[in-house]
């Protein structure tokens, strides 16, 4: 595979519209066990990978593809990973994966940390990765493409740097039943994997504001063991179920990594006046961008 650090991207722009809404009001099912791994959860407390409330009053998400910043507290790292893959359609519960990857992550000056992993089984590790908050891309290191190109914040502490890695399985993530056929991400488009969490649990009743999203896309929200589009329901406002997950899927006008594109995204939960920070997401072409979002 070819270093990373010699890859480049222009930047780019893209319009954004706002679009109508509305939501999904069928029967939820009892919520499946949550998983009690520990690792489960790569960044548990200080409410998620969401990031502050940075983003654009107005809630509007702006795109703009972009070198990897570099969020470093000073000098590089070498950080040992654990890789996990999803086992469910909701894209949370997990188990161990010790198949070949190919980890990257950023550097203190904005280069990326190119990854050591030569085929052996997990643990591995990523040389001059900076720390702090920073982007991690995992990638199938086999043939047999199991994992999806996922894209991921960790927080890496310079004194422990490690970073649990959660991998979206690409039979799960190409054989969704959305609006009751099956999805999968069209080629050249970004998606972004959103799971709501509330003391431990799926958080229903949490709505993507549409005036956050590039024109186009849409919203498929957890629905009773399947996925409902915002576009397909009509008369209230769409939000996720008792598994908390949402999607925003077909983003387009992103670049291939090594270059990401920033997006400021906003949320509402169901008869609360609270408001959240908003979600500061990476995004990078035909990849899968999973966030974990714990509400208070």
């Amino acid at each position: 595979m070819p270093s990373f650090a010699s890859r480049q991207a222009p930047c780019a722009t893209v319009v954004l519209a706002a679009l109508g809404c509305a939501s999904n009001d069928a029967a939820r099912p009892p919520p499946p066990p949550d998983c009690v791994d520990a690792s489960c959860n790569p960044r548990p407390g200080g409410g998620g990978p969401a990031g502050g409330s940075g983003g654009s009053p107005d809630g509007g998400a702006d795109l703009d593809a972009v070198n990897p910043p570099s969020d470093a507290d000073g000098g590089a790292v070498t950080v040992t990973y654990t890789v996990r893959q999803t086992v469910d359609t909701w894209f949370y519960a997990s188990a161990s994966y010790a198949g070949a990857v190919t980890v990257r992550g950023v550097g203190p000056n904005g280069q990326l940390a190119p990854a050591n992993d030569a085929g052996i089984t997990e643990p591995q590790t990523v040389p001059d990765v900076a720390p702090g908050l920073n982007w991690f891309l995992l990638e199938d290191g086999t043939n047999t493409r199991r994992l999806a190109s996922t894209l991921q914040l960790v927080d890496i502490d310079s004194r422990a740097p490690s970073a649990n890695l959660r991998a979206i399985t690409t039979d799960a993530i190409t054989n969704l039943v959305i609006d009751q056929v099956l999805w999968a991400p069209p080629t050249g488009t970004a998606t972004l994997v959103l799971n709501f969490r509330r003391a431990g649990r799926g958080a229903a009743g949490v709505t993507v504001k549409r005036d956050a999203l590039p024109a186009g896309t849409t919203v498929a929200y957890d629905s009773s063991g399947m996925y409902v589009s915002d576009a397909m329901v009509i008369g209230v406002n769409p939000a996720t179920d008792v598994q908390g997950t949402a999607i925003v899927r077909e983003i387009v006008g992103t670049q291939p990594f090594p270059a990401l594109t920033s997006a400021t995204l906003r949320y509402a939960l169901e008869n609360s006046t609270t408001s959240f920070p908003a979600i500061e997401a990476k995004l990078a072409r035909d990849t899968v961008t999973w966030m974990q979002i714990d509400l208070p």
